[in-house]
């Protein structure tokens, strides 16, 4: 019987997921006992998952944080487009407000996105979904951002030190960070 070998590489990197299979209980259980993660666990996950094109950036770990909390922030929030509906999670019998409605589970999501975009501005957003929604590298983004068809390395490179820019101030407006770096 053969084992199952995990491909490792640089897009490649072991973090710790909600667990999908675990009950309230367990999860109760594991607050109890003081567990190191609860209601996480260890998995190997593609950063491009994670953090969409920043995985390419060579950002620092702070960045790389705000990169995956921007690219969660808008997927929950439903930017861009909404989500099926499932019909079963829909309050139907004419009762009061069902919590898990579609409006209520992205509420949360929708008020830090537009925390986001009212301290960034429309500008660094466009970058910012371009590289982590669009998943696009650092080459992409230059040829986009300055119009350029062949762009230099000079050019390719003061689009990565942009980038890293617009991810610090997410860092600090999401507070992974306290200011910038030097």
């Amino acid at each position: 019987m053969k084992t199952a070998t995990i491909e490792t590489g640089p897009d490649i990197r072991e973090a710790f997921v909600p667990a999908a299979l675990q009950t309230w209980a367990g999860f109760l259980h594991q607050l109890d006992t003081n567990a190191p993660n609860p209601g996480r666990e260890r998995a190997m996950v593609d950063r491009k998952t994670l953090m969409g094109g920043a995985c390419r950036f060579h950002c620092t770990p702070s960045q790389e944080e705000a990169a995956a909390r921007f690219r969660a922030i808008y997927e929950r929030s439903q930017v861009g487009g909404a989500k099926a509906v499932d019909p079963s999670r829909e309050a139907v019998d004419g009762g009061g407000i069902n919590p898990e409605s579609v409006i209520e589970i992205g509420a949360d999501a929708r008020a830090s996105y537009n925390r986001l975009f009212t301290a960034l501005g429309l500008p660094k957003m466009r970058c910012l979904e371009f590289v982590v929604i669009g998943e696009h590298g650092p080459t992409a983004y230059a040829r986009w951002r300055y119009r350029n068809n062949k762009p230099n390395a000079r050019i390719v490179a003061d689009g990565m030190v942009e980038i890293r820019g617009v991810l610090e101030e997410v860092a600090i407006v999401e507070r992974l960070q306290n200011r910038r770096a030097a």
